[in-house]
């Protein structure tokens, strides 16, 4: 496998933000914005009206391990690393995604201990950390015409009655429970109205248990790529109002329509077509690549030359470029209102297409010495660095500011405000090098300030960004910034580079 190889900005520990080779310029004390064209501004807007709830990534399945190693579980190193970098990466949400012979059923026997040596671990960590839940599965086991399997509902809803009240995870606080049903690969095969059927007979079973207050409903999880859908959400407000609980869709647009308008006007609409009273969570975000693209073409010729990469593999989260598009792509959700996101995802070796052909989309591959290649693997990939820190420094419960931008391509910007701290994101996806001054509105000093700056390479895995010992992210700079009486940060963002600054601990 591929050795990651980052390239640091050593000098950065050594001087404060001044030093121009970081892109940030510090001004002085006392001095205040006169290129006012050229200012960033995180505003007083609320992009939401409803509780933000956190970004986090898809995590779970690890369901093929037997097969690939012998042991039913992780080994306890391969656990400790998951944990330690999650506990760095603080997610508010994460989606997990089950299905009956993995988590529920033994040898056609209803036996929730088969969920003992994965999925209870992960739950048990989420419990702890305070981390919330989605929760679902991908769908019914087997197609009969438009039937709904009521007797595959009936099991899955005494599973989640299970886990919440004999197992007590108040972690879980969102049910779906059929994935993308709009695609015609999904278990729906895009018939609405056996998915409102299904629906509907999850309502009955929920209020039987008495979960239906206990659980939001969220639907209708659909992948969209266009305004085409959003009749998916219209019929289902229409048609459960409150029962359902929140909303969600999942997208994987090409970078061309990330670093453009189409992107977020799609998901902006999608936003639109929700009540402003219910959360609306982006339930997966990835790229894919048109395959005429010089970006597809490079990821089919990566896949071929992979052992393990099967065809719905992005081979791009080796190069740190990524890790900017992801940021721009994150950022458009958070301004569009999006309550929360998954990011698609963790790990590697969650999911499988078949055999030992994997879904590449992760951090890492926590199996690489174990059963692909090589503990290099292993590694933490670069888009970990710019998605880290959009998850540990907008927690949950803050509150989201717009950004007023100037008119520079490829720059995007979010705020976010927490017990009074504060944090601002900034994203360059573009190939020109821009000088901006950043602003908040509300004017606040920002105390012990941490400076974060990524810096992408044009391809391949390397980055400027200071990291620590176990590859996490580190601020170059800690200090205090004035944002007081309309005064201002100068910043110089590189080509393909992410800033975050914060004083949230």
């Amino acid at each position: 496998m591929k050795t990651m190889l980052y390239t640091f900005m050593v000098a950065l520990l050594l001087s404060a933000c001044s030093n121009p080779s970081n892109g940030i310029d510090v001004p002085d004390e006392d001095s205040t914005s006169t290129e006012t064209w050229n200012d960033l501004t995180i505003s007083s807007t609320q992009t939401m009206t409803t509780p933000f709830v956190g970004n986090g990534p898809q995590w779970g399945g690890y369901d093929n391990i037997k097969a690939w190693t012998g042991s039913a579980t992780l080994n306890e190193g391969d656990w400790a690393k998951l944990f330690t970098r999650m506990d760095y990466m603080r997610p508010g949400l994460i989606r997990i995604m089950t299905a009956p012979g993995w988590n529920y059923i033994k040898n056609n026997v209803y036996n929730p201990s088969v969920s003992n040596d994965v999925l209870f671990k992960i739950l048990d960590y989420c419990q702890t950390k305070g981390i919330s839940v989605m929760f679902g599965e991908w769908g019914q086991p087997a197609l009969n015409g438009n039937k709904v399997d009521t007797a595959w509902l009936t099991k899955s809803v005494r599973f989640l009655d299970y886990m919440m009240h004999t197992k007590a995870y108040t972690c879980l606080k969102f049910y779906n429970m059929c994935n993308e049903p709009a695609g015609s690969w999904s278990s729906i095969g895009g018939d609405y109205a056996l998915w409102q059927s299904t629906y509907e007979e999850i309502m009955k079973r929920l209020e039987a248990k008495g979960l239906n207050s206990k659980i939001a409903v969220i639907a209708p999880d659909v992948a969209v790529w266009d305004l085409n859908l959003t009749s998916w959400i219209t019929r289902a407000n229409s048609f459960f109002g409150d029962k359902i609980g929140a909303y969600d869709v999942h997208t994987y647009p090409t970078d061309v329509q990330v670093k453009g308008t189409d992107y977020g006007t799609m998901i902006a609409g999608y936003r639109a077509a929700a009540p402003k009273d219910k959360a609306m969570i982006m339930g997966e975000l990835g790229f894919k690549y048109s395959a005429e693209s010089a970006l597809g073409v490079e990821n089919l010729k990566r896949i071929a030359n992979d052992p393990y990469a099967s065809e719905d593999a992005n081979m791009m989260v080796y190069d740190a470029f990524y890790g900017v598009d992801m940021a721009d792509a994150v950022i458009q959700n958070m301004d569009a209102g999006y309550n929360g996101v998954i990011l698609w995802d963790l790990d590697d070796a969650m999911y499988n297409v078949s055999g030992k052909k994997l879904k590449r989309w992760g951090f890492w591959n926590i199996l690489g010495e174990e059963a692909f290649g090589g503990i290099s693997d292993e590694a933490i990939r670069p888009w970990f660095y710019p998605m880290a820190l959009m998850c540990r420094y907008f927690p949950k419960g803050s509150t989201i500011f717009k950004a007023n931008l100037p008119n520079k391509k490829g720059i995007r910007a979010i705020g976010g405000m927490k017990d009074g701290k504060y944090t601002m994101a900034v994203s360059n996806s573009y190939t020109i090098t821009y000088t901006v001054n950043l602003k908040i509105a509300a004017g606040p000093v920002l105390t012990n300030a941490s400076c974060y700056s990524y810096i992408a390479s044009e391809s391949g895995p390397s980055f400027e960004g200071t990291i620590d010992a176990n590859g996490f992210p580190k601020p170059y700079a800690v200090q205090t910034i004035d944002f007081s009486k309309n005064k201002s940060f100068k910043v110089t963002l590189k080509p393909r580079s992410f800033l975050l600054i914060t004083n949230i601990l």
